[in-house]
């Protein structure tokens, strides 16, 4: 029950009723007679006659006068606080992933959480950052890649993750995978494989990304290959026309997938973004110029983790010599003569001295530690993070001393994979719009601006960034 509280009088409450200001929320709620809802002050909704409106202190007054919660502001949520939010989400998720086939639909996935299907819509745009069908699609194939690692068996990999049609499920899993499923399967046997690719993929980006490090030590790219060594193998990756032959070494093929459809950015929505966006009045050009862009992933979450905090607030070059230090001192010597980026646990039993002498600063050599320290002790479960609420994650991430809101964003973005992330504070972004607009805009008007993009911001910071460097990307 929420506590009583003086309120000022109707006509006031119904002047600051027509704001729309965020800031009245919690303090009042609006009843609207003639639609039988309540809403929060900030609703978006067309505002009601005077005469229509009552005004109530908490949720129960308004429920108690028969009316309900109104589907747009949500006003039962904001009540019980984000938290609650965020586990209903991570619960029906989990629900999912346990067991996909027992959900059979979008319909099916509300019915389960409990919600219609627009607040269904609005608990995933939040918290997974991608609509419920989306979602779906993805734990689906997750699931189904399991099965075939397991048991190697196509068809009934299909219908243990809820596919109701093999057509179906040969389509997303190649969309998702970039290959079939049968040679998924056949993976745990395999050296080599090969991964399709879109149509007019951008591979000049993704070798641009991982050979942004012209020294590499740990990745170099020569032509289309980019060579990638990891903790006890080599990962080698020729991008062609159409297709990426892949082959590892020391290596399990199921690993190696995995890291490969991370670096090359396959699975993301980049069609659905070209279509929503191809005629925007502000990207719309660099977007036409820069079709079949993806954005490639680090490695890992923890590389991803690690070059956004080295990467803080200092010069691209400068960050890159850093990143290629810490490899030399830290990583593992492959028999290939390249070196492996450093684990958490190999970092974490470095000292702050250890990291001044490769000219990180003091502050940069504290924060990666503690983050080192506190994701190979257990207390910090990186790669667990993309299956939490975005809401949590980011919580979670900004609790690391030295971490701020561009850290999160930009590791939402390129270690984690979340699809709708822009970092608002980024120096190219911002020149990115100004070559655009004409103007340099702040950090809080690129938050603003980049709502548009919703729910494509990861795409849409990628092709921003890519039209100033189409060859280095961040």
């Amino acid at each position: 029950m929420q506590r009583k509280r003086a309120l000022p009088d109707d006509d006031t409450l119904y002047s600051l009723f027509l704001l729309r200001d965020p800031k009245n929320n919690g303090r009042f709620l609006t009843g609207v007679l003639s639609t039988g809802i309540y809403c929060l002050p900030s609703c978006p909704a067309r505002r009601p006659l005077r005469e229509n409106v009552r005004f109530f202190q908490t949720p129960e007054e308004a429920a108690g006068t028969g009316l309900r919660p109104c589907r747009r502001c949500h006003p039962d949520w904001f009540y019980r606080g984000e938290e609650w939010h965020e586990d209903l989400y991570e619960r029906t998720a989990t629900k999912v992933r346990s067991n996909p086939a027992a959900v059979a639909d979008v319909t099916a996935l509300a019915r389960a959480a409990g919600l219609s299907k627009t607040a269904l819509n609005d608990l995933f745009r939040n918290h997974a950052q991608e609509s419920p069908a989306a979602f779906l699609r993805r734990v689906r194939i997750h699931y189904a890649c399991q099965l075939l690692a397991d048991r190697g068996k196509p068809l009934e990999a299909a219908t243990g993750s809820g596919f109701g049609s093999s057509s179906a499920f040969h389509q997303q899993f190649a969309l998702l995978t970039g290959m079939t499923p049968a040679a998924y399967a056949d993976l745990g046997r395999q050296r080599g494989f090969t991964l399709r690719l879109p149509p007019n993929y951008a591979k000049r980006t993704v070798l641009g990304f991982h050979g942004r490090d012209p020294e590499g030590v740990c990745e170099q790219v020569v032509g289309d290959t980019i060579t990638k060594c990891l903790e006890g193998g080599i990962l080698e990756i020729r991008l062609g026309d159409g297709a990426a032959e892949c082959a590892c070494t020391d290596l399990d093929g199921f690993t190696a997938h995995r890291i490969a459809v991370r670096m090359l950015g396959l699975g993301q929505d980049a069609e659905g973004f070209e279509r929503q966006f191809q005629d925007d009045d502000l990207i719309g050009p660099i977007v036409h110029r820069q079709t079949g862009l993806r954005i490639p992933l680090a490695a890992t979450p923890w590389e991803g983790l690690a070059w956004a905090i080295t990467g803080q607030q200092i010069g691209l070059g400068f960050a890159i010599s850093l990143r290629r230090r810490l490899i030399q001192l830290a990583g593992t010597l492959h028999k290939s003569g390249l070196t492996s980026h450093p684990s958490p646990a190999a970092v974490a039993r470095l000292e702050v001295a250890d990291l001044q002498k490769l000219q990180f600063s003091r502050s940069k050599a504290e924060y990666l530690l503690e983050a080192a320290r506190k994701i190979a002790a257990g207390e910090l479960d990186l790669d667990g993070l993309r299956n939490a609420s975005a809401k949590r994650a980011a919580r979670l991430l900004s609790n690391l001393r030295g971490i701020g809101p561009w850290t999160v964003d930009y590791m939402f973005l390129r270690g984690l994979g979340f699809p709708d992330s822009l970092p608002s504070g980024d120096a190219g972004i911002a020149q990115g719009l100004e070559r655009l607009t004409g103007t340099r805009p702040t950090a809080k008007e690129i938050q603003t601006l980049a709502a548009r993009f919703a729910p494509y911001r990861s795409l849409a910071a990628a092709h921003i960034w890519a039209s100033l460097h189409p060859e280095t990307p961040s």
